[in-house]
């Protein structure tokens, strides 16, 4: 028997229905975006939004369901990108039915970028027309168009980047510095980009510089910025050891530049990685007006080496507490080598040091005696007290170092004559203690060595 098949025409599905249902608009959202602040991006960027604005507004189809923006921000990733997660976000929560934007490369310069989130929208029924290529990624042709298309717009943003670095070396190898001074303290940029000199700044540069040359440890120096409620370059007082560290090695203060200290690694995640001889750097000696005199940045790298190189050889993680004692990570066993800590006796209220490897809860294994604190303050003021009194003796050493050593042996140098010409001392001074000493060798409770900044040593009997 013949089949009979009969054709329905589709006006005729749901007729009356239809009828009687009012045409539901399309909740239209665009999204705009420029990669830089530059003034004609911005108004490129205003133009954008205004012409998505009124384009949405006046098509009688579309309700405006928002327009998602990102200003200044490359098109690489979309990490940084606001305005992009929150247009996905409101497409994920149903309030967007189609997206509008100007071109694939307005979008996202990355090819899986691109294909991850036009199929996300495609997926939940959302089409986006890209208006300068004619794409709908709902249509058939539309993804191996498209495909092609985000292709040529991450190849094209490869070439944005190789070219902008390769100007940028350009000037390197002139001389010429690219650099944004709101990112470091003590300098701002005049009209012409040349470093000059922020007066305000510059002061907390140079107590940065003097505290570490006191005595003061990275840490102690950050928590007395913080305390004081100092502002950092970007305005807020949240200073860290890492910070002042990194101040402290900035040759800019000196006066000299050194270009390419870092390079983006990958064009797509804008990853930034140390130079650690990948690229050529350039060193510009004079560049610009020094902060911090040539002599005194050179001291402060000098004792950088030797903070590290004394924590290498004591095995210590750091030579400064919150609690600005000057005998912290300075006080060491003759016995076992280990560093003393700090104690208190609650029953009498007193404080003592203790060989770390004479804890009881780390199996105690060495037998070295506790010391008094008060022992260790005297100790100090009797050695100190000994290069006083024989301070003559020591006046040649001390200017020969200042003649012939080198940045850190001329400070100390000029320190110790300085210090010591002002006479005995009679009870222990912190901020003398902290300047001077290097560390204290105990070999019992009554038998210490002294060992201070120019490599001076005095045994001590109590």
């Amino acid at each position: 028997m013949a089949k009979k098949v009969t054709v329905i025409p589709a006006n005729q599905i749901n007729k009356k229905s239809n009828n009687r249902t009012q045409k539901k608009k399309i909740r239209a959202a665009a999204y705009c975006r420029v990669s830089t602040d530059q003034e004609e991006q911005l108004g490129s960027f205003a133009n954008q939004v205004e012409y998505y604005t009124n384009y949405i507004n006046s098509n009688p189809d579309y309700e405006m369901a928002g327009i998602f923006a990102d200003e200044g921000i490359s098109g690489t990733g979309t990490k940084k990108r606001t305005g992009f997660m929150e247009m996905i976000k409101a497409c994920e929560e149903g309030k967007v039915d189609l997206v509008i934007t100007k071109s694939i490369s307005r979008f996202a310069r990355n090819t899986q970028d691109c294909l991850n989130y036009s199929r996300k929208l495609k997926n939940m029924g959302i089409p986006i027309i890209f208006e300068k290529e004619s794409i709908n990624t709902m249509d058939a042709t539309g993804e191996l168009l498209f495909t092609i298309l985000s292709s040529l717009a991450q190849e094209e943003s490869r070439n944005i980047s190789e070219n902008t670095s390769w100007g940028i070396r350009s000037k390197f190898q002139k001389g010429i510095p690219h650099l944004n001074a709101d990112n470091f303290m003590g300098y701002d940029k005049d009209s012409d980009g040349h470093l000059v000199i922020n007066e305000d700044q510059a002061k907390v540069v140079k107590r940065i510089f003097q505290d570490f040359m006191e005595g003061w440890n990275l840490s102690e120096i950050a928590k007395r910025l913080n305390d004081d409620g100092i502002p950092g370059v970007h305005g807020e007082s949240k200073w860290c050891a890492v910070t002042i560290r990194r101040m402290l090695q900035n040759e800019k203060y000196k006066g000299d530049l050194l270009m390419q200290k870092t390079y983006t690694a990958d064009f797509l995640t804008k990853l930034q990685e140390e130079n650690d001889g990948s690229l050529e750097q350039y060193f510009v000696e004079d560049n610009h007006e020094a902060s911090i005199d040539r002599d005194s940045w050179e001291a402060a790298q000098l004792e950088l080496l030797r903070i590290d190189r004394f924590k290498k050889v004591h095995k210590i993680k750091d030579t400064g507490s919150c609690t600005f004692d000057p005998f912290f990570s300075k006080v060491f066993c003759g016995n076992c080598g280990g560093k003393y800590i700090r104690k208190y006796w609650t029953g009498i209220k007193s404080v003592f040091w203790k060989c770390a490897n004479a804890e009881k809860a780390k199996g105690c294994t060495c037998s070295s005696e506790n010391i008094r604190e008060a022992a260790l303050r005297k100790a100090v003021v009797v050695a100190w007290n000994s290069l006083v009194e024989n301070r003559e003796e020591y006046i040649p050493v001390w200017e020969k170092s200042i003649r012939e050593g080198d940045a850190l042996q001329r400070l100390r140098g000029r320190q110790m004559i300085e210090l010591t010409a002002e006479g005995t001392i009679e009870e222990e001074i912190t901020e003398l203690t902290r300047m001077v000493l290097t560390e204290i060798i105990v070999k019992d409770k009554n038998n210490l060595t002294v060992v201070f900044m120019d490599g001076t040593k005095k045994n001590i009997s109590l």
